[in-house]
């Protein structure tokens, strides 16, 4: 039997285990992702929850509550290694890959659907480790899955509906702007879009709305049992006054701080917006609405383009541009490339056909040349990127402390080199129950040493920042007096000023925060200058101690702050 005498089913399942087989090779050198400044915080908070510890009440962070529980596991199948997010990296771009396939095939059918994974996946591949294991990748694949279920019909269909609802809620509780996505969820799986292509804005749902009204209800049933099942929760824990703390009054401010609604920032919102998808990216959905509109196809892009822009609205409702906020919107700029490519290929095939009939016999083949010089032009950039990142890998199978201590196209904030070092010296010189607090935005120190951090702060963003109330950072004085940990680790240049909307690094906040500083200069002594950080030793436990150093690590110097 041939491939194309197979069923239906069976050619578009042969097509899918094919396009994931490209991109498991891609993604394949993930593996040796390292863990960011935010992957790291969701690790230590993740690993708190493990041990017992509240969320919020113990275990600060200004993010919804689901993505710690999901690293909670994580990092109880991994425990404290750096590659687990590159793990999860690949194991959810498979998953996600799924989703982005039987969506696009609905609409673009199976060739482009093929073509719309392997551009997300190489797109996101690009992208590097900062887009990895982020809450809005989980928060997609909950989007997509809730499409999905909403769309099962026939007896029994409720269930169906009820659990879409029930994932609809976890998405909120990973992402709050989540819910950009929920009027088109309701609507776009039940419309008939075909009207358009008539010349008519008038839209029908394809099924009764008694029907849709009651998948909708089955729906908003799920969702709000996970939202008040969440609220119960932390309720019942006795952790809801930080909750309500942290995420209903703190949260709106720091959100609210980021617009200023002026020209400016209306231009630095399109800046950055075109800064982080590039020219091509933003451009290919009028390209694609182009075509579409020319050709009569608008019903096929219609539901592609409102969730595209429910995506975008997902990313600037924040006010703030990060690189990992655009995951709402990739999978489907990359149906939109899907669509281009199939449509360009369906002109050169066209040329051919008038070729053939005008009895152009030389012009078919240069006709093919040309198409292959275009796919071909595409390919060198990528193909040197993924041999590149495989060489790579191969550097961080041999030796991968010294891979992630030289890792090429990080982040300047995340210092691993400086980090790790830091790592190097805690565990030659302190022991398991020493506590460490790390005042800076480097939560890695903690999770690889295993040592405690004894304040609910994983990081000092919610304690140098101008939306942060006074009391918490009164609340840090009080918690290190009392423990007193072994080590402080003072870290600088770690200026996030679009976060603190404040012009100090770490150790520049002391000079304005005198009850940290004093402390320290009261109760510990210098002990290691290590370039981008500078640890403390508690004066009682290092009498007989003296300063260590090493070819890594310089003497201490006289702290600048003082």
């Amino acid at each position: 039997m041939t491939v194309t005498n197979l069923p239906a089913s069976t050619r578009s399942r042969a097509w899918l285990y094919g396009t994931l087989s490209l991109v498991f090779l891609r993604a394949f050198p993930n593996l040796r992702y390292p863990l960011g400044r935010d992957q790291a915080t969701y690790c230590v908070i993740g690993q708190g929850l493990l041990h017992g510890q509240l969320l919020y009440r113990d275990l600060w962070d200004n993010k919804p509550p689901g993505i710690f529980y999901i690293y909670a596991l994580i990092v109880k199948i991994f425990g404290p290694v750096m590659w687990s997010v590159g793990v999860v990296d690949i194991l959810w771009l498979l998953a996600i890959s799924c989703c982005i396939f039987y969506f696009a095939r609905r609409y673009l059918g199976a060739a482009g659907a093929v073509l719309s994974v392997i551009f997300y996946a190489f797109r996101h591949c690009q992208q590097g480790y900062v887009l990895a294991g982020q809450p809005e990748g989980f928060l997609m694949l909950g989007i997509f899955i809730a499409w999905f279920l909403l769309l099962r019909g026939g007896r029994g269909s409720v269930i169906w509906h009820l659990a879409a609802g029930l994932v609809l809620g976890a998405a909120f509780w990973l992402k709050y702007n989540a819910v950009a996505f929920f009027p088109l969820i309701a609507l776009v799986p039940f419309l008939d879009f075909r009207a358009l292509d008539q010349g008519s804005i008038r839209l029908r749902l394809e099924i009764s709305w008694k029907d849709w009204t009651l998948r909708m209800a089955a729906a908003g049933a799920g969702f709000l049992l996970t939202v008040v099942a969440v609220l119960a929760y932390f309720w019942r824990s006795g952790a809801w006054p930080a909750m309500k703390e942290v995420q209903f009054e703190v949260l709106p401010r720091y959100g609210a701080m980021a617009f200023h609604w002026s020209f400016l920032f209306v231009k630095w919102a399109l800046w950055q917006t075109q800064n982080h998808l590039g020219i091509w990216w933003e451009g290919v959905p009028a390209l694609a609405l182009l075509l579409a509109w020319r050709r009569r196809e608008v019903a096929s892009l219609a539901p592609i383009f409102l969730l595209a822009l429910a995506g975008y609205a997902c990313t600037a409702m924040q006010g703030r541009f990060h690189p990992y906020y655009f995951e709402t919107c990739y999978p489907f700029f990359a149906m939109f490339w899907g669509y281009v490519s199939i449509k360009t290929y369906e002109v050169f095939q066209q040329l051919q056909r008038i070729f053939g009939r005008r009895g152009w016999t030389l012009a078919r083949p240069l006709l093919w040349v040309v198409f292959a010089a275009i796919v071909i032009s595409l390919l060198p950039e990528e193909s040197v990127r993924a041999v590149q990142q495989y060489k790579l890998m191969a550097d961080w199978w041999r030796n991968p402390e010294l891979s992630y201590k030289v890792y090429w196209w990080q982040l300047s904030l995340d210092k691993l080199g400086d980090q790790l070092r830091v790592v190097d010296y805690l565990k030659a010189h302190s022991t398991p129950q020493d506590a460490v607090y790390v005042w800076g935005t480097a939560p890695l120190i903690n999770f690889l040493t295993q040592r405690r951090n004894p304040s609910r702060f994983i990081s000092n963003l919610g304690l140098m920042s101008a939306w942060t109330p006074e009391r918490w950072r009164q609340e840090l004085v009080r918690t290190l007096e009392s423990t007193r940990p072994r080590y402080i680790v003072v870290a600088r240049r770690d200026y996030i000023e679009t976060v603190t909307f404040t012009p100090w690094d770490s150790e520049g906040y002391l000079s304005v925060y005198p009850a940290l500083a004093d402390l320290l200069n009261r109760e510990y002594q210098p002990s290691v200058d290590d370039g981008d950080f500078e640890i403390y030793r508690l004066k009682q436990s290092a009498t007989k101690a003296t300063r260590v150093t090493s070819e890594m690590m310089t003497p201490a110097r006289k702290p600048r702050w003082r």
